[in-house]
């Protein structure tokens, strides 16, 4: 059974931790405190402490975004994790080994989500896929079309995401990881732009995507209709449950084998082989 990630996750910078309250209220299934792009290099080791206390006051379960493994701030973020009592996962940015997410894993036990946002990254996807300890793969857009000179918002940009996309998802499938997790969407006040995009990796089988605004967090659910499905999913078990039979009708629907996997998997149950 593939593990299951939340499907939409909501980046709080980490020097607004009075901001965590309004994310967890905005329905998002998981909230990313950042820890990365959204610090100063001169503020990193004040906000730890700010992270230390925080945790210590803190009742919900949150994600870390902490900084590369090419950087000095690593192995200070890894020793603040080991120190925090409400961690659900880590983000890895810039991801370019496996090494590297499999060092983050055994340090801090905890699940890894390795964001690929280089050409190096994407190149050694393979290696970074069999870490120990990784959940899922992300990527950054920005990050891959600055490092590689792609013009942001380009026909070119797009087909450079949607190569990112395969590679994530198939080597996803093949070590059994979660399905990837998407990149954030830029333009935060441009809902149609964002239902769009959530249609384009719902169709090549990512799981979720990563946020930058509480307002996008209904408009991904409203797209991904996650209480119909469900309610559907939820039907099909009980039928098949009730029937032991591999074909049958749901609420008009005809439904078999792969069909009721994919409801085992969304309402948490091991799927029938």
């Amino acid at each position: 059974m593939r593990p299951i990630t939340p499907q939409t996750f909501l980046f709080v910078p980490a020097t607004r931790l009075d901001r965590v309250p309004k994310a967890l209220a905005s329905g998002a299934q998981a909230v990313i405190i950042d820890l990365e792009d959204a610090v100063a290099a001169e503020q990193k080791e004040r906000v730890r402490e700010q992270i230390l206390a925080f945790d210590e006051s803190c009742t919900h379960p949150y994600w870390l975004r902490i900084n590369a493994a090419t950087t000095a701030d690593f192995t200070k973020d890894r020793l603040l994790i080991e120190k925090l009592s409400h961690v659900a996962g880590v983000f890895l940015p810039k991801c370019e080994s496996r090494l590297a997410a499999s060092v983050l894993h055994q340090s801090t036990q905890k699940p890894v989500i390795a964001m690929i946002e280089s050409a190096k990254g994407l190149l050694n996807i393979a290696e970074i896929a069999a870490a120990d300890g990784l959940l899922a793969l992300s990527y950054g857009c920005l990050d891959f079309a600055h490092s590689l000179g792609v013009r942001v918002g380009s026909p070119a940009m797009r087909a450079l995401s949607d190569k990112v996309r395969c590679e994530l998802v198939l080597h996803s499938s093949a070590h059994g990881l979660a399905a990837p997790i998407e990149t954030i969407y830029p333009q935060f006040d441009d809902d149609a732009g964002l239902a769009a995009c959530v249609r384009h990796w719902q169709d090549f089988g990512f799981g979720g995507q990563l946020l930058i605004h509480p307002r996008q967090v209904g408009v991904v659910a409203k797209t991904l209709n996650l209480q119909d499905d469900l309610a559907f999913a939820q039907a099909v078990v009980k039928e098949f449950e009730r029937t032991n039979e591999a074909a049958f009708t749901v609420a008009g629907r005809m439904v078999d084998l792969p069909v009721i996997r994919w409801a085992q998997t969304l309402v948490g149950k091991q799927p029938d082989k």
